[in-house]
């Protein structure tokens, strides 16, 4: 068969399944991994994105291979999303001695890193958000790179670079 007839018969097989599991758009077993998924997403990515079809399709052919595209891209997020949910923390061997006191000084209902809103620009905060999500799953290297991008956002910032002085401290330290 052609490439042409492979994917609309892959659109038509995917709209078919209506109310289907994100497993099932993607051609999985329920307990597949997050790297399955994305494995399988990319396949479908390669062989039936509308874009590689755009040219030889007819407008309503290229509408359905779309429309089977976006309902497996959601289901690959919904997929993902669930999965970086249930994935559990791996415990901090060591207790971090940053100086800092071991209780939270602000209120209970604060969020963390909460003062550093008022010290930088949008940009800069969303990748010191990042970093501080990467802080918590002990990824160093990750927060190293979100706090350079959030420097780069806002380079007058010395709240970001101290915290930069910090990361690359415990880095090397844990090296």
């Amino acid at each position: 068969m052609s490439a042409r007839v492979d994917v609309l018969l892959w659109a038509q097989r995917v709209l078919a399944m209506t109310g289907a599991p994100p497993h099932q758009l993607l051609g999985l077993k329920a307990d597949a991994t997050l790297e399955a998924a994305q494995e399988a997403f990319h396949k479908i990515a390669r062989t039936s994105h509308p874009d590689i079809h755009r040219s030889g399709l007819t407008p309503e052919d290229l509408e359905t291979v779309t429309l089977a595209y976006a309902r497996c891209a959601g289901a690959y997020q919904e997929y993902r999303s669930k999965r970086i949910q249930t994935t559990r923390l791996q415990p901090i061997k060591e207790p971090l001695d940053s100086g800092a006191p071991a209780r939270p000084s602000g209120p209970i209902g604060a969020q963390p890193g909460a003062g550093a809103s008022g010290q930088m620009n949008g940009k800069a905060l969303i990748y010191y958000r990042k970093a501080e999500i990467a802080l918590r799953r002990g990824d160093l290297k990750g927060a190293m790179l979100q706090i350079k991008m959030a420097i780069a956002g806002d380079p007058q910032s010395t709240f970001l670079r101290t915290a930069l002085v910090e990361i690359e401290a415990e880095l090397a330290q844990n090296t």
